[in-house]
């Protein structure tokens, strides 16, 4: 990674196959494309992988901590010493108000951030990542909404024909 990029860049098949912890890269790419990420020249850009998990944009002092893989019930479990199932109950129950809740990208597997696992581990805060607004208007949403056709007040001498025929149907 360049330090002097302006963005983080792009993970490649096998990249994100790592990231999301998947048996393959064809499950990755079928989990990018039902989750919204698009696949430019092969490869998928970072910000938008981190938007399908629900994050804003992120400063670049933490891009290298959010690019680590994810971390699975087993990690978990490894990392506190209990069983896969306490670990599973751990991240739906949250026993521990500063243990970090699991990525909502999808339910099975449970997948938890590892640098937050890491901090919560080591006894240091747990580094929270700024969430994507759920009342920012999309961009989509805003061009749709300029396409919508403005009624006009006019008169229109053939309303009442249309109207009539689609009454008689």
């Amino acid at each position: 990674m360049k330090y002097n990029s302006k963005d983080p860049g792009s993970a490649s098949d096998r990249d994100l196959a790592e990231y999301w912890r998947m048996p393959s890269t064809r499950s990755a790419r079928e989990l990018a494309k039902s989750v919204g990420v698009r696949r430019v020249n092969g490869r998928y850009l970072w910000y938008s992988i981190w938007k399908a998990e629900g994050l804003a944009p992120p400063p670049r002092s933490r891009w290298s901590e959010l690019k680590l893989p994810h971390s699975k019930v087993e990690d978990v479990a490894a990392i506190l010493g209990e069983s896969t199932r306490s670990a599973r109950r751990r991240g739906l129950a949250k026993p521990d108000a500063s243990f970090p809740d699991p990525i909502p990208l999808r339910k099975k597997p449970m997948l938890w951030r590892t640098a937050q696992l890491r901090a919560w581990q080591a006894g240091l805060p747990v580094p929270h990542y700024q969430q994507v607004s759920a009342r920012a208007p999309s961009t989509l949403g805003m061009a749709k909404s300029l396409q919508v056709k403005t009624v006009s007040s006019k008169f229109d001498p053939w309303g009442a024909a249309r109207s009539a025929a689609t009454e008689s149907d």
